[in-house]
């Protein structure tokens, strides 16, 4: 999954989806009271060692300190690398073979900061990792805190996840606010298409046609969706098709677009006017009249991944002002309603703009 800083609420949010991008989320977003939180954390769990010991000499702080690193990396790893890539994603067996390679790299890791606090020798050292006793005990701490990082991890990205249905859900009351603000308008519009399509059905079937394909968008936009806030991908791809046809009889028809769709796309379903953004964006910024680089649409689904890529010339001068809720708006839209589920890479190139969008609509 690709990256990006996203805007939510009027805030700027960066999205980390591996190990260095969460890196730089520490760097770029440093959260001071979750950062004290885990080093208050770190630093009771030493007091307790304290607590148990009658005589904190230099080997009591030798050991505690080669114990503690490493059990601080493997902690981390888990939290920002191996859960999120691997648990997250249902890939069990990679997850224990790492897990496995991770404890023992962390037991050779104690074993080798013993040796050099204590300026032990590469026997003493060999003799710690063939130990039974020193091993074992080592692993026991070792997977009492890779249960203590699920546990984390699991109770953050619950979290998490929780405050951003609440955000979707408020951006969904906002719009349906907004919409009922403007519901009049709409549906008078409406209502005149209809009119006007029985009207000009006697006159001029291709404005009629037209009427019926505007009105027919119209419906589509101000449609109900599901319980689960989406539509049936078939829906959509009616509404992208009636905005093309529209375009095409604004321009008589001399704009070179092609629209291929493939797969089992019945019971198939999206969010609402997505795929229509990326094509609005086209119309906005593209050359749709060069018959060697037509816009190209396509669209295939497989075993419930939606693979949808669309590819133009860019224009120059100035650009046609079409309405659309902004390839920002579309990130963020995706990372509230397919969080791990899609793959969104735009190439803006100074000739052409292409942009691929994965979905697993599962």
């Amino acid at each position: 999954m690709s990256s990006y800083t996203a805007r939510l609420s009027n805030k700027p949010v960066f999205v980390p989806t591996n190990l260095p991008d969460c890196l730089i989320l520490i760097v770029m977003y440093p959260n001071i009271k979750l950062i004290g939180i885990h080093i208050a954390a770190w630093v009771v769990y030493v007091l307790i060692l304290l607590l148990g010991t009658d005589k904190p000499d230099y080997k009591f702080w030798t050991n505690t300190v080669s114990t503690i690193i490493p059990i601080i990396i493997l902690f981390y790893l888990n939290v920002f690398f191996l859960f999120p890539k691997f648990l997250q994603r249902k890939k069990f067996v990679p997850l224990v073979i790492l897990l496995l390679v991770f404890n023992f790299s962390t037991i050779c890791l104690r074993l080798l900061l013993v040796m050099l606090f204590q300026q032990s020798g590469i026997d003493n050292f060999i003799h710690g990792v063939s130990s039974p006793v020193a091993f074992w005990n080592q692993f026991r701490v070792n997977l009492l805190f890779i249960g203590i990082s699920f546990a984390w991890w699991y109770a953050v990205r619950n979290y998490r996840s929780e405050k951003n249905q609440q955000l979707l859900q408020r951006e969904i009351l906002d719009a349906r606010l907004s919409s009922l603000k403007n519901q009049i308008n709409p549906h008078f519009l409406y209502n005149t298409l209809s009119l006007l399509y029985t009207k000009a059905l006697s006159h001029s079937e291709e404005l009629a046609n037209a009427i019926a394909k505007l009105s027919d968008m119209m419906r589509y936009s101000l449609g109900v969706t599901g319980n689960d806030g989406k539509v049936s991908l078939n829906s959509e791809i009616a509404h992208m098709k009636n905005f093309i046809e529209i375009q095409q009889m604004r321009f008589q028809n001399n704009l070179n677009i092609h629209l291929e769709t493939q797969g089992r796309i019945d019971g198939c379903r999206v969010m609402p006017l997505l795929l229509i953004s990326f094509i609005e964006n086209a119309f906005k910024h593209g050359e749709l009249n060069d018959v060697d680089h037509p816009l190209k649409i396509q669209l295939h689904v497989s075993d419930h991944l939606l693979d949808f890529e669309i590819k133009n010339k860019k224009a120059g001068g100035k650009k046609e002002r079409t309405p659309g809720i902004g390839l920002q708006n579309i990130r963020n839209r995706l990372e509230l309603t397919y969080p791990e589920k899609h793959d969104l890479h735009i190439k803006d190139t100074e000739d052409e703009f292409i942009v691929n969008l994965k979905l697993n609509l599962v």
